[in-house]
């Protein structure tokens, strides 16, 4: 990395740091003098040190090494033709790179209803789990998700494509260091500091208000969506239930200890007793679920329906697995809290250019 642009990583990163110590992030010392060129190398050092499956923090060139699920990968070169195979990947890939340097993806991420980045990837090739497709589009990277079979992950391999295996994270600081890896992948340092810096002030300023409700304020909530005639909800651990606790809810079903996505039933729902319910599926199949929990005759009594606190929510904020899921927080805190948030419309992140 040059010297100009060592001090531009620099200069991101100690506003990056500068708002974590607004926010309560911890201490820092306001430097005496502007800092050189040596001390732009030893915080930039410091920084992606601490990002996990980045092997050599000091390496801002090429080639790179990063350690996925899949064990360690050689990046000879910036990546200009990038693959991923998740539609999560797909969100943070578009926050980092122009779309020129994306290839194809998959067909969630053009579908409107479950994707943030539908339109800029609407004229990609669409590709599916076969390994042929994907190397037919001679990636000089794909990043696969936890997720992604083993055989897919071989197969590219043995094809000679660099294949970095990561999870995404679903709690902030997580989802924070999932892009600043993935920024380090790209070559895209500045930008993924830059982007870690906007989600960092919009989770703060959220958290800002809705932080401070006092416990027992705040609304019981439940996520559920109905697929195949089964009822589903969202407990510890999941995406959606981490969105309902960012936004100042109480999410019921980690109360219950259920974890993850189960399976639940109406009577589940009575036990739980949410004030709020959000129903996480897109409008053609989430009406017909809202007007059925309504008319039952076993939930009468349930808080939520008798007030008809019943919201379908945008799922592209609230299933995907990406930072876009703040967009769901801010959201939901609008429900949750309009006196708070009134006028306030949810923006949509930047994307470089």
């Amino acid at each position: 990395m040059g010297a100009k642009r060592l001090m531009r990583v620099a200069m991101a990163i100690a506003a990056l740091a500068m708002l974590t110590v607004a926010c309560g992030g911890g201490a820092a010392e306001r430097p005496a003098s502007p800092p050189t060129v040596v001390a732009a190398a030893t915080a930039a050092a410091n920084l992606w040190a601490g990002v996990a499956g980045i092997v050599d923090a000091g390496n801002h060139g090429w080639p790179r090494q990063v350690t996925g699920i899949n064990g360690m990968v050689t990046i000879k070169q910036q990546p200009q033709r990038i693959l991923t195979v998740s539609l999560g990947h797909d969100e943070v890939t578009y926050g980092l790179v122009p779309a020129s340097r994306v290839v194809a993806v998959g067909a969630f991420t053009k579908n409107a209803d479950s994707s943030n980045v539908a339109v800029l990837s609407a004229k990609l090739p669409t590709i599916g789990r076969d390994p042929e497709p994907i190397i037919a589009q001679r990636p000089d990277v794909v990043i696969a998700s936890a997720f992604t079979s083993k055989d897919l992950v071989t197969a590219l391999g043995n094809a000679g494509v660099a294949v970095v295996q990561t999870q995404l994270r679903n709690d902030h600081e997580g989802r924070i260091q999932d892009m600043l890896l993935m920024g380090y992948i790209f070559g895209e340092e500045e930008r993924a500091l830059a982007l870690a810096k906007e989600v960092r002030g919009r989770y703060e300023a959220l958290r800002a208000v809705a932080g401070k409700k006092a416990q027992g304020q705040q609304p019981r909530v439940m996520s559920t969506a109905k697929f195949s005639d089964k009822l589903y909800t969202a407990g510890a651990e999941s995406t959606e239930g981490a969105i309902i606790e960012a936004a100042g809810g109480f999410n019921v079903a980690a109360e219950a200890g259920l974890k993850n996505n189960p399976v639940i039933t109406l009577e589940g729902i009575v036990k739980m007793r949410p004030e709020v319910i959000i129903i996480t599926q897109p409008a053609d199949s989430g009406e017909p679920y809202k007007q059925e929990l309504l008319a039952s005759a076993a939930l009468v009594e349930v808080p939520a329906i008798k007030n008809k606190a019943i919201y379908i929510v945008p799922i592209r904020w609230y299933t995907t697995l990406s930072y876009w899921n703040l967009a769901g927080a801010e959201h939901l805190a609008r429900v949750l809290w309009p006196q708070d948030f009134a006028g306030k419309e949810v923006a949509p992140f930047t994307f470089p250019q």
